[in-house]
This record gives C-alpha cells, sequence and structure tokens, in this order.
C-alpha cells in the first residue's frame, strides 16, 4: 500500500473512532437526563394508572421509563451525528491546515500515478501529515467537556433515583395538568375521599358487564348537604356464619305476652288492675270498647 494512503486511512480512523467517543457520550447524557426528569415527574406512577399497561405487570412497568428515555437517547444521538458520515476527511485536514489547501487532494486524486511531479507532492504532502493528528482534529476541550457532562448528568439521576422526596408528588402534576388545560376541571367541585378501596377506574367499570356493582359516585343533595349514595367495597373479607360458634348466637325469646292482655299500651299501672276484674266486667269493657271505636 502507498505510504501516503496508509499515513490518510490511520488518520481516517482516528479521527472518525473520536467521533463514535462523542456520539457515545451524547448518548448518555442524553439518557440520564431525560430518565432523571422521568424520575421527577414519576413517569412510572402514571403508567401504572393509564389504561393501556392497566394489565400489565408492575415488573414490567417499571423499566419502561429507563427504555423510554434510552430510545429517546439514541433518537437525540443520531440527530446531533447525522452529518458525520457526510464529513469528508481530505477536506477537513486542508481546512485545519492551510499549508496542505489543493495539495492534499491532488495529491490523494494521483495516488496511483508514480512520475516525478506526484512523488515530489506526496513527499511534501506526508512531511505536513507527520504533525496531523485526530486529537488536533478534534480538540480534546470537547471531549473532556464531554465527559464532565456526563458525569454531572449520570450522578444527578443517580441522587434522584435514591432520594425519592426530591420527586414531584403526583396529586401536585395531575393538579397542574388540570390547571393548564382544563381537562377535569368539571370533575373538581365535588371531593370525595376514598378510604374504602373504591376502583379507581369507575368510568368504565361495570358498563361492558365486568360484573362490578360499584359505579360513578351518586351525589344526592338533602337540605343543602351532597350526600355520597355510592355502593363501596368492603375493608376486609366476609365470613361464613356457619363458621361462628352456635352457642353463642342463641336466640333468646322473650315473655309471652298475655293474649288476653286488653290495653296493653297502657303504661300508668292500669294494666295490672284490669287483670284483677271478673271475666264479666272483661267482657263489658271490651263491647264498650269496640263500640266505641265505632263512633
Amino acid at each position: 500500500m502507498d505510504e501516503l494512503m496508509e499515513k490518510l486511512l490511520k488518520l481516517q480512523a482516528d479521527y472518525f473512532k473520536r467521533r463514535r467517543l462523542l456520539f457515545i457520550l451524547d448518548l448518555i447524557s442524553i439518557f440520564a437526563i431525560f430518565y432523571a426528569i422521568f424520575l421527577v415527574l414519576q413517569i412510572e406512577y402514571f403508567i401504572q394508572r393509564s389504561s393501556p399497561f392497566f394489565f400489565i405487570p408492575v415488573n414490567i412497568i417499571r423499566i419502561i421509563p429507563p427504555i423510554l428515555a434510552f430510545i429517546i437517547a439514541i433518537i437525540g444521538a443520531l440527530l446531533l451525528h447525522k452529518n458525520d458520515h457526510k464529513i469528508k476527511f481530505n477536506f477537513l485536514v486542508e481546512d485545519k491546515y492551510p499549508e496542505l489547501k489543493e495539495k492534499l487532494r491532488t495529491a490523494y486524486d494521483n495516488i496511483s500515478e508514480t512520475n516525478v511531479i506526484v512523488e515530489s507532492l506526496k513527499n511534501l504532502v506526508l512531511s505536513v501529515l507527520t504533525v496531523v493528528s485526530a486529537s488536533k482534529l478534534i480538540a480534546a476541550s470537547v471531549v473532556i467537556t464531554r465527559i464532565i457532562l456526563v458525569i454531572i448528568f449520570i450522578s444527578g439521576a443517580t441522587f434522584i433515583s435514591l432520594n425519592p422526596e426530591y420527586r414531584i408528588p403526583p396529586d401536585t402534576i395531575a393538579n397542574n395538568f388540570k390547571n393548564l388545560t382544563g381537562i377535569g376541571n368539571e370533575d373538581t367541585n365535588i371531593t370525595i375521599g376514598d378510604i374504602t378501596g373504591r376502583p379507581e377506574n369507575s368510568d368504565v367499570i361495570g358498563s361492558k358487564g365486568s360484573g362490578d356493582i360499584f359505579g360513578k359516585p351518586k351525589i344526592a343533595s338533602i337540605e343543602g348537604k351532597n350526600i355520597d349514595l355510592t355502593l363501596y367495597t368492603g375493608m376486609d373479607t366476609g365470613f361464613d356464619v356457619r363458621d361462628t360458634s352456635q352457642t353463642s348466637n342463641q336466640f333468646i325469646t322473650s315473655a309471652a305476652f298475655p293474649v288476653d292482655a286488653l290495653g296493653s299500651n297502657v303504661s300508668d299501672g292500669g294494666y295490672s288492675m284490669l287483670m284483677k276484674k271478673t271475666e264479666t266486667e272483661k267482657m263489658l269493657i271490651n263491647k264498650y270498647a269496640v263500640e266505641r271505636s265505632k263512633i
């Protein structure tokens, strides 16, 4: 292989190796930024309560935010480096080293020629290329800056993941979203404390034969007060009466009421006086009461 071609290929390989390093550093930085944002906004919480992900296991939902952040990072890094493959190395070297202007391209175009003029040009170009390196084509400060940014972003994402108190509460996010978009504000006039384990997605439950009888809250206004008429689920499971002790639940009958007692609703002692009367007197009193009731 020609000495000039070998030198150019080596310089070009080193240069694009550094470009790939920058791509990887940008990829890591973008991933760390978006993953930290997802942690702060608690995207996992909203994914768990989103209807398309309702039946997905929690362990799978937990890996969705980092996967989503990685996909965004790949797209972002590709956009940042979309023109890397279009870089013409020979032109780049000439722009960096003006003494090689036009000479490098001419020598490269005539790389297979062996006449005296071409050989002289090749030797001139080779002598200048001895001071050319990938570290000068891509400044070391650029690489160091990217590395520092990666360390900062990765440290920030790790810190947030280990300290949940730095995450925004889901209720705050939901309320701010409602205030900004106006979506859901019509439901904020009535606040019902959900302490009974009522299904969260009550808008659709029972509408398609799911078998759940707990629907949307029903509110009745009684004397100016809103009363919740919704039937909520219990906090604990029920029990079978057959499993309880029958001896502790025996029914105790009350004293038998005398069938011939008249005026039993009297509470002033008249009942005891009535019981002392004869049968004839009782019959007269009974007839009197019947006739009296007809008036």
